[in-house]
């Protein structure tokens, strides 16, 4: 959604995502799962990134420098995803008689007065939903212009150049709506289930509506990385009740936020139609099992998806690399 007035250009893709603990490839010869031809990943230090935001960046960039070598990325177009916990999502109006591509200089001129964010430096994106007794609905995405400028800097510093920016919850959609999932009616919730955070997006008639994103206190030192021939992932090297004890919590700030919604935002007229889950988390099995017994909705994970052909961790740089529409 950020950066839409980016248009389709290349067919190739080359999308990366930069976790707190990980980054992620996926090299597509079009916006097609038919046709990827590359996956990788590479383990992050602890404390490199954190909830997003580069914190050590003459550490993150040797590594990356490293991966883009190995990984045959040097002065290629790519597509990266913006944290979805430094992105506000939400509806607002503006007068019917704007026109739609002078939406964002009225945003501009709104911000601090009918327009309130917890940031001085936005960068805006906007869908119109339609026109309402006068006014125009519109989805509003906002983020921090200089956290984004910082990831955009770092990429072309690397000499990539960078095309298209996205969020993970839409990459997540797109690559379920891909799979045939998805639902223009009702209200589907999506919830990504990764290793040091979860995020949370409604999402009605194909847009996302409301968006939560919690981070978790659980230390990544609790997590160690098995280095194998073919791949590496993550094990938990604390103990079992600990791990326990994080999934719990999982569980209930999602519940928290489901019954938010449900009560507070659809004011129990409507409901939750479907539940999207993907995420990264080594122990999806269990969290999906326990989701289940919280939730009497039907339950999708890409976990059960036998369509994917690269593991299920990939699911949002999966999703980037299908969307069609970059510079």
């Amino acid at each position: 959604m950020l950066m839409k007035w980016w248009i389709k250009r290349k067919e190739a893709r080359h999308a990366l995502v930069i976790k707190d603990h990980v980054i992620r490839y996926v090299g597509s010869k079009s916006p097609d799962l038919s046709t990827i031809f590359a996956h990788e990943e590479r383990y992050l230090p602890i404390g490199v990134v954190r909830d997003g935001q580069i914190v050590h960046a003459d550490t993150l960039l040797p590594i990356l420098a490293e991966c883009i070598n190995e990984w045959g990325l040097q002065r290629k177009e790519v597509q990266f995803c913006v944290p979805d916990g430094q992105v506000i999502i939400r509806t607002h109006k503006v007068d019917g008689a704007i026109p739609d591509d002078e939406i964002k200089g009225q945003l501009y001129l709104e911000l601090g007065e009918t327009l309130l964010l917890p940031f001085d430096d936005p960068i805006f994106d906007y869908v119109v939903l339609g026109l309402n007794e006068g006014e125009k609905d519109i989805l509003l995405f906002a983020s921090k212009e200089k956290m984004i400028q910082e990831y955009v800097v770092m990429l072309e510093e690397l000499r990539l150049k960078p095309n298209t920016a996205d969020l993970t919850a839409l990459s997540a959609y797109r690559l379920f709506h891909e799979l045939e999932h998805t639902s223009p009616f009702g209200y589907t919730m999506l919830i990504q289930i990764d290793v040091t955070s979860t995020n949370m997006t409604f999402f009605h008639e194909h847009h996302p509506v409301f968006s939560r994103s919690v981070s978790f206190e659980v230390e990544q030192e609790s997590w160690e990385i098995d280095y194998q021939a073919d791949q590496s992932s993550l094990i938990w090297k604390d103990d079992e009740d600990a791990l326990k004890s994080q999934l719990e919590e999982q569980v209930s700030e999602i519940e928290k936020v489901m019954n938010f919604y449900r009560f507070n935002v659809l004011q129990g007229k409507r409901d939750i139609g479907k539940l999207l889950v993907c995420g990264d988390h080594p122990y999806m099995k269990r969290v999906i099992e326990r989701l289940q017994q919280a939730f009497s909705i039907t339950l999708i994970s890409l976990d059960q998806n036998n369509e994917l052909r690269l593991p299920a961790r990939y699911y949002d740089v999966i999703g980037l690399s299908l969307k069609k529409e970059v510079r």
